[in-house]
């Protein structure tokens, strides 16, 4: 059985996407792990990194990805998650899908235009209960279908509280809260805390969370000193203590050299490389406690 961690924060321009790609080539390489990355985000940047630019549209005039499925849950048929799987495959390393592999359920920014158009198709067709709830429930019985050809399902959630976010978060055993450590993300993300974990979403039984903190500059003198207070249980936070620094290697690393190209891990990612690595083990490490 899979386990599902949901990257979310209702802030934008926190590094959701790129911790998403991140973990799932850490665990792929580090781990053997089979990895689903479910990208629900209409900016698609998870999809962008993991299938390159010209593969969303090519995906899109398919009609294989979340646009698609979105369209039949609005007209109150099943979605068929599992017809809409694609193998990333831009490291060499997991080409052969023997020691670890990652799929993805894309997405696509031209999604970005027609999430209105969907909410109000699927409220005329389904108006039993929260929209959110309802696609929470049908994208988990899709998973349920698949779930054990998966190690673990990560899904890379929007900004902002949209239904896209708040069904992705239903469907967490854990949350991973990337956030950097500005002052304004830092108060995003203790709001968002108390939100997920209030009554309306009853998950506090039964979903950890996980604050990461993104972005972090060991030069900046003030980030260092609120590292240290994170680390030693500020707000009981319950951090991960390794955070995700800002280079210029994870940057390069996101941008996808096209389909059909590939690259090894130490290419894709150069001195970077051991931040895929110890985000990968600290992951582990927290979900397996």
């Amino acid at each position: 059985m899979s386990i599902t961690v949901v990257v979310a924060n209702p802030k934008g321009g926190v590094g959701k996407s790129l911790t998403t790609m991140m973990l799932a080539d850490g665990l792929a390489l580090t781990y053997g792990a089979r990895v689903l990355v479910v990208d629900l985000d209409p900016q698609a940047g998870v999809t962008k990194s993991l299938l390159g630019i010209d593969a969303e549209q090519e995906l899109r005039d398919r009609r294989i990805g979340l646009g698609a499925m979105l369209q039949a849950f609005a007209r109150g048929r099943d979605m068929q998650l599992p017809s809409h799987r694609v193998a990333a495959t831009d490291l060499v390393e997991l080409e052969s899908r023997e020691s670890g592999y990652i799929d993805v359920l894309p997405s696509n920014h031209e999604l970005l235009g027609d999430m209105a158009d969907f909410e109000r198709s699927a409220h005329r067709k389904r108006r039993r209960d929260r929209l959110d709830v309802q696609l929470a429930n049908a994208l988990r019985a899709e998973l349920k279908k698949i779930e054990r050809e998966y190690d673990i399902v990560l899904v890379d959630c929007p900004a902002g509280p949209g239904v896209l976010g708040l069904a992705g978060i239903r469907l967490a055993n854990h949350i991973l809260a990337p956030t950097s450590l500005e002052t304004n993300a830092y108060s995003t993300l203790t709001d968002f805390l108390k939100f997920i974990l209030a009554d309306d979403l009853d998950l506090a039984s039964h979903v950890m969370v996980h604050p990461l903190i993104t972005q972090y500059q060991s030069t900046n003198s003030i980030q260092r000193e609120m590292l240290h207070h994170i680390k030693e249980g500020l707000a009981h936070l319950n951090a991960i203590s390794r955070p995700i620094p800002y280079t210029a290697a994870l940057q390069n690393a996101a941008a996808h050299p096209g389909v059909g190209s590939v690259r090894t891990a130490r290419q894709k990612y150069g001195n970077a490389m051991a931040d895929v690595v110890g985000l990968a083990k600290a992951v582990v490490e927290r979900i397996s406690q």
